[in-house]
């Protein structure tokens, strides 16, 4: 049973660390904007896409993202 917890907890770390790659990705969209460093902004939109197919690897093709929106 400690081992389950223990790879449990480990999948929460994960899903985290994807989470703050999105959440850094927006920010920069949101607020700081694009065109003054392509490398630092390349390496932030590659992490947050790579965060966004690991999220979809950890709930099984379900983007936790898209399905928290409302629907039209």
């Amino acid at each position: 049973m400690r081992r389950n917890n223990t790879e449990q907890a480990r999948l929460f770390q994960i899903a985290a660390l994807c989470e703050e790659a999105v959440a850094q990705q927006r920010e920069r969209e949101c607020r700081l904007g694009y065109g003054l460093d392509d490398y630092t902004e390349g390496r932030i939109v590659g992490a947050a896409n790579l965060a966004r197919k690991i999220r979809r690897v950890l709930t099984g093709g379900v983007d936790p993202a898209a399905t928290s929106l409302p629907r039209r």
